[in-house]
């Protein structure tokens, strides 16, 4: 009846505007889905762009991470070139010696400014993860087990043991031993 009222005026039922709704609720999705898309293409983009900017930069911290080390080293390179073309018109191989021990001075202190450290180890005991033992020679003048000459120097790297110090290490004579374990029984 309201459809036969509604004809007679030229006034078609309103079902167009639920069509209208839908379509406009679809469009809208649409378009937050394609700007959703939008978005994570770009943040995938951006990702890979910072992936890229990091690997060069670690590449070149890699390349360069000498750099301070190298120019002290330059130095020292320089100093032994100026110690060598003086050694050879000097007569007195005193200044030699001093000029020498000077150039040392200077590399050693670069070194410590990088971080190298030299490993003290005369009379301690040995330490299987600070040292290398080269030689164990019996002995009643010093405890067991303790460092009594070093062969050559070790390094650390600030906590890191780079090259561990090759020593002689301090061993109970064989019938001291014997003697000892006697004398407990």
């Amino acid at each position: 009846m309201d459809n036969e009222k509604l004809e007679e005026n030229n006034i078609e039922p309103d079902m167009g505007n639920a069509v209208e709704d839908e379509s406009v609720e679809e469009r809208s999705s649409e378009d937050e889905i394609a700007q959703l898309n939008d978005k994570l293409l770009r943040l995938g983009a951006e990702f890979d762009n910072f992936r890229k900017r990091s690997n060069r930069e670690k590449d070149d911290l890699r390349k360069y991470a000498t750099e301070n080390l190298m120019m002290g080293m330059l130095e020292v390179c320089d100093n032994f070139e100026r110690a060598l073309h003086s050694a050879k018109s000097a007569d007195d191989s005193k200044s030699i010696v001093e000029g020498v021990e000077m150039v040392l001075k200077q590399f050693i202190s670069i070194l410590e400014k990088e971080g190298v450290k030299k490993i003290e180890c005369k009379g301690e005991e040995f330490d299987p993860h600070r040292h290398e033992a080269m030689m164990h020679i019996e002995t009643n003048e010093y405890p067991d087990n303790t460092i009594i000459d070093v062969h050559k120097p070790g390094y650390m790297l600030h906590s890191k043991v780079i090259r561990p110090v090759m020593v002689t290490v301090a061993k109970k004579p064989e019938n001291d031993s014997k003697k000892s374990k006697k004398s407990k029984k």
